[in-house]
């Protein structure tokens, strides 16, 4: 009986143990926590001289409170509406943010930015500064697939090739996300 009751007191002290949590500067003051990690394939369609071109990229982002996105985005577009053929290759700062992430459909707001390289056929190549800032809506199709749709504004800066202006570049976006990961921790409560 002896032996029962001290494993019954060492079971027990080692849940309230483990019960806690230990404190550290960024969930006493901040309040940020890492609660996910996603990987996604992003297809978008852009305006180039009443052309529409597709853009292919994806992005690797760790979510923090559930509901912010930090990470890095690869994209690579090829614009032809222009009658020459112009590659836009970019790596760029994602931030992110999705209000109640743990609802079925739930609103999104992205914005990725940083240098891309611009290269015209026969022309050259010039270091271009690109911003996007995305609006839209989210589905969780399961806890580790989500399916997005956005649109946006795509800004350019910087290009200095005779041929093209930042203003021909510049466009409405709208694209397709499909977004694979897992968010843990506990949800929100309404």
């Amino acid at each position: 009986m002896k032996n029962l009751l001290t494993f019954f007191f060492i079971l027990s002290s080692a849940f309230s143990l483990s019960a806690q949590h230990e404190e550290t500067v960024f969930n006493k003051y901040g309040g940020v926590n890492l609660t996910g990690f996603w990987a996604s394939s992003y297809n978008a369609m852009a305006d180039f001289n009443d052309d529409y071109n597709l853009s292919n990229g994806g992005s690797i982002t760790f979510e923090f409170n559930k509901d912010f996105l930090v990470g890095w985005t690869s994209y690579k577009s090829d614009i032809t509406g222009s009658g020459q053929d112009i590659e836009l290759t970019g790596n760029d700062l994602f931030l992110g943010y999705t209000y109640n992430s743990h609802k079925v459909i739930h609103p999104l707001f992205y914005l990725q930015g940083g240098s891309g390289k611009l290269k015209i056929e026969d022309v050259g190549s010039d270091r271009v500064f690109v911003v996007q800032p995305t609006i839209g809506a989210e589905v969780n199709i399961t806890r580790w697939f989500r399916l997005g749709i956005d649109g946006g504004y795509r800004f350019f800066s910087g290009s200095n090739l005779s041929d093209i202006s930042n203003s021909d570049l510049s466009s409405p976006t709208l694209g397709i996300r499909l977004k694979f990961g897992w968010s843990w921790g506990s949800h929100h409560q309404d």
